[in-house]
């Protein structure tokens, strides 16, 4: 008996936001910019981006460089200030630390 492959189920189009804060060598603004490409997404830096604005979106990836083992502040102040979401996807995103 032949086993039928299952067609994949339609998408909706999935509406898509980059909060990037790159500094110094703009090595994270490089990478957020391929992401945006591909994700065909929005990118705002932390103080661009309005909290009420953020339900807007199903998708939201938050990159910065890393300074002193850990984000920028301005991100990690941002973070502090995004209420609690279902239902909602978020990644996090920086370049490669470099020594």
């Amino acid at each position: 008996m032949e086993q039928k492959e299952k067609e994949p189920a339609e998408q909706l189009p999935i509406k898509s936001l980059l909060v990037l804060f790159s500094y110094h060598h703009k090595n994270t603004e490089k990478i957020a910019k391929v992401l945006s490409k591909v994700l065909d997404a929005q990118i705002k830096t932390p103080q661009e981006t309005r909290i009420e604005e953020l339900q807007n979106y199903d998708l939201i990836g938050f990159g910065a460089g890393i300074d002193s083992g850990k984000h920028y502040q301005a991100l990690l102040d941002l973070a502090d200030k995004l209420p609690q979401a279902a239902g909602r996807k978020a990644f996090i995103f920086s370049s490669p630390v470099r020594s």
